[in-house]
């Protein structure tokens, strides 16, 4: 598992050996909600937070360091 960034209500993880064909990053907040998005799409795959519009943010920050993330999912997922 790493943790990647985190900001005061949030932060992102990506987690190894999983075995999810999809590569994806966790979102974690801080009053204990979770979302799972999909690295390559940025769909939701699981989860749910609200008011949704907490989510653009680490949306915003997963689509600028989406290479990075990517490469630590395979390296931990190989």
């Amino acid at each position: 598992m790493t943790t990647s960034h985190g900001e005061n209500d949030w932060k992102i993880r990506i987690n190894g050996g999983e075995g999810h064909p999809v590569p994806h990053a966790h979102i974690l907040f801080r009053d204990g909600s979770r979302v799972s998005v999909a690295l390559d799409s940025l769909e939701i795959l699981a989860g749910a937070v609200r008011p949704k519009k907490r989510i653009a943010q680490a949306v915003a920050w997963i689509i600028a360091h989406r290479e990075e993330l990517l490469a630590e999912y395979w390296r931990l997922n190989r």
